[in-house]
């Protein structure tokens, strides 16, 4: 008896452990974006190529992601894009969502 409901339960488990794995990979994802455009509006802030800073955000961002730097009357606006993933090989495509942090610093000047 205690084996059937053990069956019945154990594929509720492993959804369970989906879900919760899917979770953590969209936070972390969501963490990754957001350093890297952090990091990448930091750098042209303080004067460094906008080509420096794209290279910088694509190393903190996941892989696949898109950044675009803007400055405007002082202003530096960069915004990173990615598709989070899931860790899993065979399930990577499974709950893909397309997510971005925008990141905004005032240009510093000397």
């Amino acid at each position: 008896m205690v084996t059937a409901e053990l069956m019945t339960i154990a594929p509720f488990a492993v959804a369970f452990a989906f879900l919760l794995l899917w979770i953590v990979s969209l936070g972390l994802t969501q963490v990754r974006l957001a350093d890297a455009s952090r990091e990448s509006a930091r750098l042209v802030a303080r004067g460094e190529a906008p080509r420096t800073a794209e290279s910088a955000a694509r190393r903190y961002a996941p892989e696949g992601s898109t950044v675009r730097v803007a400055t405007d009357g002082g202003v530096v606006t960069v915004t990173v894009r990615a598709r989070s993933r899931m860790p899993i090989p065979f399930f990577s495509g499974i709950g893909s969502r397309s997510m971005s942090s925008t990141s905004v610093a005032a240009v510093e000047t000397p």
